[in-house]
């Protein structure tokens, strides 16, 4: 296999950016210093004023295999990722069928270990009715990312809003437990009271549907079932300054059982944004 050196560019690596050079052999990382001399053959790259990074990890892809594989597959969409940068990947249960089952979660595993180009892991899907084997994934633990339980309705029937159902899950899984928190019954409710006001709604009432109440109350809940059962937490794509109050950083992150994030264009886009956007910025 080719050896690579990339000569004088801006290493970041470890909270700290520096010029460096970096030595690649058989695929890994062999040195990183700040003037390197290989012996042997290598390929030189130059680097100079560019910056290298380490691989970013997104812990949140929606590819669509199976099911919709005419919009893109495991190969397809981890091939731009690799392209952008992203080297390992964890994708998402709303496949077409959802990943409600052990033997489609294996399928996803299978498909990815022939065609994937970047590191992966797959979370596994729940449902009202799914609990029992969704806790299979327990078996696993050491090789599954996670079990997604979205609070608020989505698609393909990966809806979780039945508290016995939340509680058998939060109390039993040994794997991280990552959630989409809206609460479905406000949403409902914000969807009638709509509805009956205007008749035919438009891209800007979305956020009036989802709104920060049922974002928070929905949160609120996921997080008191896991301090109840020392669960580990992670929820996903907070979107409202509301439930940033929720969350602390009063300990070292290693020791967090509860944890959250943000997306990109949750930091760019606000609900004023529909005006001009109209629905190429509707998400839930």
């Amino acid at each position: 296999m080719q050896r690579y050196l990339i000569k004088n560019s801006t290493v970041v690596n470890e909270g700290r950016s520096r010029v460096q050079d970096v030595l690649l052999a058989n695929g890994r990382i062999e040195k990183i210093e700040d003037a390197i001399q290989p012996r042997g053959a290598f390929i030189e790259i130059n680097g100079e004023g560019k910056h290298l990074l380490p691989g970013a990890i997104d812990d949140q892809v929606h590819f669509r295999e199976p099911g919709l594989i005419h919009k893109g597959t495991i190969y397809t969409e981890s091939k731009a990722a690799v392209a952008g940068g992203v080297t390992s990947f964890m994708e998402m249960p709303n496949t077409m069928p959802p990943v409600f089952t052990q033997d489609l979660l294996e399928e996803k595993y299978q498909t990815a270990s022939r065609t994937a180009l970047a590191n992966y892991s797959f979370y596994m899907g729940t449902s009202n009715s799914n609990a029992l084997e969704a806790l299979q994934t327990n078996k696993r633990k050491n090789e599954i990312c996670g079990m997604k339980i979205f609070m608020g309705s989505s698609t393909g029937g990966l809806l979780v809003d039945n508290y016995i159902t939340l509680e058998k899950l939060f109390s039993e899984s040994e794997v991280l437990i990552a959630t989409h928190c809206e609460d479905e019954r406000i949403i409902k409710s914000n969807l009638e009271r709509l509805k009956g006001e205007k008749g035919i709604l438009e891209p800007s009432d979305h956020p009036r549907v989802r709104d920060e109440n049922g974002c928070f109350e929905s949160s609120l809940t996921a997080i008191q079932i896991a301090k109840k059962y020392n669960t580990r937490l992670h929820i996903l794509h907070i979107s409202t300054e509301k439930e940033l109050q929720l969350f602390s950083n009063m300990m070292p992150l290693e020791q967090k059982r509860i944890t959250a994030e943000v997306c990109v264009h949750h930091l760019h886009f606000t609900a004023g944004d529909y005006a001009s956007k109209g629905y190429l910025i509707k998400c839930n």
